[in-house]
């Protein structure tokens, strides 16, 4: 191992010139969300790398493990409620376990993705119902929130950029990121 290489919990060297990275915990069935992964991109990527679920898991290894990781060796994490999906809420709970800080959002007109839990039977008739956290992720309640809009990647931006200073403190590897001038 080369001198300066940061060894992570997992015991796979880091290479030197890596920049530490962001986890995002997300619905791969919520297409809108797609529309945040620029947004995330803008906003962290001098100073980030993001490492999303299922492009950086490699092939012939077991996924439980490799998120275990992932989360375990992250700077801090990005958690998109919208959907509230089990894998999100798992994903989560494995943060809050490591004790990562975490940019927890939520789409303004997310939903609970029920047909995800019962199948999307054609002749369901069940509208998926609004997604309130306080009654329907119970165990955060408490724990705040912030909304971005999907017809407002500028204010995307703008709310991620917000919330990661305020986990200054809080984030292994901060630097101050200046807000890029878009769309102005």
């Amino acid at each position: 191992m080369e001198i300066g290489t940061v060894m992570p919990k997992t015991g796979k060297p880091r290479r030197p010139g890596t920049k530490p990275y962001c986890f995002v915990s997300y619905s791969s069935r919520e297409p809108h969300v797609n529309i945040l992964f620029p947004c995330l991109w803008i906003a962290l990527s001098p100073s980030f790398d993001l490492r999303l679920t299922p492009s950086a898991l490699e092939s012939g290894a077991s996924q439980r493990t490799q998120i275990h990781e992932l989360i375990a060796e992250c700077a801090f994490a990005v958690v998109v409620l919208d959907g509230l999906r089990p894998n999100v809420t798992y994903e989560y709970g494995l943060l809050d376990a490591h004790n990562k800080p975490v940019i927890l959002l939520e789409e303004k007109s997310a939903t609970v993705d029920i047909k995800s839990l019962i199948g999307d039977a054609v002749s369901l008739a069940i509208a998926p119902p609004p997604l309130n956290v306080d009654s329907q992720f119970s165990d955060v309640k408490d724990v705040n929130h912030v909304e971005w809009s999907r017809s407002d990647p500028a204010g995307a931006v703008k709310t991620i950029l917000q919330e990661y200073r305020k986990k200054k403190s809080r984030i292994k590897g901060y630097v101050d990121i200046e807000e890029p001038k878009l769309w102005v």
